[in-house]
């Protein structure tokens, strides 16, 4: 159990890493005609810097990493959930790559919830 806890706080700390890369690091630009796929706007990320990219690419090895960990204690428990943890771990990861269009996201604030919310749904599929 001990390492459980461990693994958490391992979490909390990565949590707040990468609510701060999304609002601090990021940005996002509107999708230019995208009305007509869509209603309301659409928005993509914005290209970061190189030292965001520096930032962006330790960022993802370390969730990654404990990830990575945090599946294995899944694994070892036989947990039903696997298949969410894996769902919500890609959401993650597409949000620290910013490989994708956010659809209607309001705020960059509302971006890195979105993040939270996910992580802490794994931390919680850890017990």
């Amino acid at each position: 159990m001990k390492h459980v806890e461990e693994l958490k706080k391992k979490y909390q700390v990565l949590e707040e890493r990468i609510s701060k890369f999304i609002t601090e690091h990021s940005g996002v630009v509107y999708v230019k005609n995208s009305g007509d796929i869509a209603e309301g706007r659409i928005f993509t990320w914005a290209v970061i810097s190189s030292d965001d990219k520096v930032l962006q690419a330790q960022l993802r090895l370390d969730y990654v990493t404990i990830s990575e960990l945090a599946r294995q204690r899944l694994e070892q428990i036989h947990s039903r959930y696997i298949a969410d943890f894996d769902r919500s771990r890609e959401i993650v990861l597409s949000y620290i790559r910013q490989d994708s269009m956010l659809l209607k996201i309001l705020s960059l604030e509302a971006a890195a919830e979105v993040a939270k919310n996910e992580m802490r749904l794994q931390k919680f599929l850890l017990t």
